[in-house]
């Protein structure tokens, strides 16, 4: 059983999927890390050149492969991942899927340090607030939501997540 980590661009899903990890002792992958290096391109370069539908397939694939390994591995979720061909199914049929969760008005305050994410590039900050409101729906079928806020502790995550898994 997989554990994935989700949740809106910059609430931490790549820290806190490395941190929970090395915790839990489970092989990390970030899952735009992982498109990135079979494709050789970065996720902008993928965005700009093939479109964002080309980007959600080789997701799709990417997700899919990484669900049929046998062994037991922590995946951090790109932002749309659970929202789009399906994905939340598979997801929610392979492993514990955890929300890491912000309000939006703390998303929106940091956003101005991701320019380098296309749908930060692409829209303007109404835009962006309509594509969390339009996700939100998905994180939220999350099992466990984990509100990232100063109470957060990724070693009181690592121990909720210890019992839900028997280990």
């Amino acid at each position: 059983m997989h554990i994935f980590i989700t949740g809106y661009m910059g609430v931490g899903k790549t820290t806190v999927g490395k941190e929970l990890s090395k915790l839990l002792q489970v092989p990390f992958i970030d899952l735009d890390a992982f498109i990135e290096e079979n494709t050789s391109s970065s996720i902008p370069q993928l965005f700009d050149t093939k479109g964002e539908q080309h980007f959600r397939k080789l997701e799709r694939d990417a997700l899919l492969n990484l669900c049929d390994r046998k062994e037991k591995h922590l995946i951090a979720l790109g932002g749309g991942t659970m929202c789009h061909l399906k994905n939340h199914l598979d997801i929610l049929q392979n492993g514990i899927a955890v929300y890491l969760y912000k309000p939006w008005s703390e998303i929106a305050l940091n956003l101005n340090l991701l320019q380098n994410r296309p749908l930060v590039k692409q829209n303007n900050m109404m835009a962006l607030e309509a594509i969390f409101r339009k996700r939100e729906p998905f994180y939220e079928l999350s099992q466990l939501k984990m509100p990232m806020n100063s109470t957060f502790d990724t070693e009181k995550l690592a121990d909720t997540l210890k019992i839900l898994t028997n280990r």
